[in-house]
């Protein structure tokens, strides 16, 4: 979470805008006034300054110039805003002191990847340079059977840590059989994995243009929206990506494929955390068995490897005993029965970002307060 200052003389615009980057996960405060803004902006220096182009008394381009003839302010990172498109006005904006440059009107995914970019590059340049920041943590959501609540859990999980962290959260979903974490969403995504340059080297640059933005700020790299072959997504390409990403954000959670393909192998092996979901039925335990015994005969080493236990139906069919016994591991957790998951998924809001208390939100909000305690305490 960022501190903001909007300035706009729009009362509508500036309201719109506020209410954008708070459902990104930021503090913003609204000023209407550019001569006050400045004042203000000087007795509490913000993290970051969205600022409009066309105003009264003190234009932006103005304003933008008293700021970075402040020595103080010189760092501030400055997105102008302006109803203006041309090549002449982006350049009047960089010259001005802003770092970058928006036209009118704008959506939500636009404000909230410039923002996030900008914040990004001020860490970067205040902070320890490219080779001493430490690389983000990756969560795999993984398990071979079908309809266990794997894609449920990622994305509760991944939106969890963005709400706790208020960092970089990305949700990459690996399925080659029709992607479904959008869907949980309710996402109209850019593109997909396949869609990324067939070459080698791929850069954060092309990457990055593939990602979709909740408005809560969470990225999301889609699966393809048609069913593909199941090695498609080959295992260095997987790799590929997964660094890349994880270079960039604090955390990256996979809902890895529901099959055994070198993606897969690729998504468990390189996870910090690897969450294996079962429920608490006969088949599910017996498959997630059968897994664990071919992961172990390949020599597949999981790191802070785990079990979570997903109940979907009202009366699980097993105890938590038996399930451990039949696992021969501990549960980390437990999600109970939630009846409001229907809902969410009609509505296309996961229970992480509802005020629910039921059991999915609660549990994936707990873990995501484990696994960020744990990061912060290294």
């Amino acid at each position: 979470m960022a501190r903001i200052y909007v300035i706009d003389d729009d009362a509508q615009l500036l309201r719109m805008v506020g209410l954008m980057l708070e459902r990104g996960g930021h503090a913003v405060t609204l000023l209407n006034n550019p001569i006050d803004g400045l004042e203000q902006i000087k007795a509490d220096k913000p993290e970051l300054l969205v600022l409009d182009v066309m105003m009264p008394n003190m234009s932006g381009h103005d304003l933008a110039k008293e700021i970075r003839n402040d020595k103080s302010l010189a760092d501030l990172p400055i997105l102008m805003l302006t109803a203006r498109s041309q090549e002449i006005d982006r350049m009047a904006a960089l010259k001005s002191g802003a770092n970058d440059y928006l036209s009118k009107p704008v959506t939500s995914q636009e404000l909230i990847e410039h923002v996030d970019r900008l914040l990004s590059d001020s860490d970067h340049e205040n902070g320890s340079s490219d080779d001493e920041q430490e690389q983000g943590i990756i969560i795999t959501v993984y398990g071979l059977r079908g309809g266990a609540g794997r894609t449920t859990l990622a994305v509760n999980l991944a939106n969890s840590l963005r709400r706790v962290s208020q960092k970089e959260v990305c949700l990459i979903d690996l399925s080659p059989s029709g992607g479904q974490a959008i869907m949980h969403m309710r996402l109209q995504p850019r593109a997909s994995w396949l869609d990324l340059p067939n070459t080698d080297g791929l850069s954060w640059d092309e990457l990055k243009e593939q990602l979709t933005i909740h408005p809560k700020g969470l990225k999301v790299l889609a699966a393809p929206a048609k069913p593909q072959a199941p090695n498609v997504l080959s295992g260095t390409r997987t790799a590929e990506i997964l660094e890349l990403v994880q270079a960039h954000t604090a955390f990256t959670v996979i809902d890895a494929p529901g099959v055994l393909t070198d993606s897969f192998i690729t998504a468990v092996s390189m996870a910090d955390m690897g969450l294996h979901v079962v429920n608490p039925e006969v088949v599910s335990v017996q498959t997630a068995v059968k897994l664990n015994r071919v992961l172990a005969k390949q020599n597949i080493q999981i790191k802070r490897k785990t079990h979570i236990s997903n109940q979907l139906t009202p009366e699980p069919q097993l105890a938590t005993s038996a399930m451990e016994r039949g696992l021969n591991a501990k549960l980390a957790f437990q999600i109970g029965y939630d009846t409001n998951q229907i809902r969410a998924m009609a509505q296309g809001v996961p229970l992480a970002l509802t005020p629910a208390k039921t059991a999915i939100p609660t549990v994936t909000l707990k873990m995501a307060e484990v696994i960020w305690k744990r990061v912060k305490s290294k």
